[in-house]
Formats: C-alpha cells, sequence, structure tokens
C-alpha cells in the first residue's frame, strides 16, 4: 500500500530526477549545470554523504537505494 508519506519522498527522488535531467541552454529559472551535476552525483551516491542521504530517502520512499544507485550510475556516467 502507497501511503502518503510514501508519495512525498518518491516526489523528492522525482525532483533529483528532474534536476539531474536539465539542460545547459535552459532559462534562468531552472537549476544551472552544477545543480545537475549535483543532483547526478546524489543519485549515484558519489560520495558516503550522499549515499546516506539517498538511503534515508529510499527508506522513506519504500524505494530500493541499490536499484537507484545502479539505475543512476549506468544513465549518468562519471566524469572522466
Amino acid at each position: 500500500m502507497l501511503l502518503p508519506e510514501h508519495k512525498l519522498w518518491r516526489a523528492v527522488l522525482g525532483q533529483a530526477y528532474e534536476d539531474a535531467e536539465m539542460w545547459a541552454d535552459c532559462p534562468a529559472s531552472v537549476p544551472s549545470p552544477r545543480e545537475r551535476i549535483k543532483a547526478r552525483r546524489y543519485l549515484r551516491a558519489d560520495s558516503a554523504h550522499e549515499r546516506s542521504g539517498l538511503e534515508t530517502v529510499c527508506e522513506y520512499a519504500d524505494i530500493p537505494e541499490d536499484r537507484v544507485i545502479l539505475w543512476a550510475r549506468r544513465q549518468y556516467k562519471f566524469a572522466a
């Protein structure tokens, strides 16, 4: 059963995804490339701090964080 709390935290993940997908030529009202990179790092769980935050959000959203991380690492390759 999907509780309202789950929906809220899934929206948080959805916003991180939207931020990660932003293009550089978007208007000033959308996240900058720096924020896009930050969102991608968060979804990939590049650092212990990002992983901890993502694990918490995924737990509250009732979504397995390992699936989110695996998907994000395939979708957003690490910078060279």
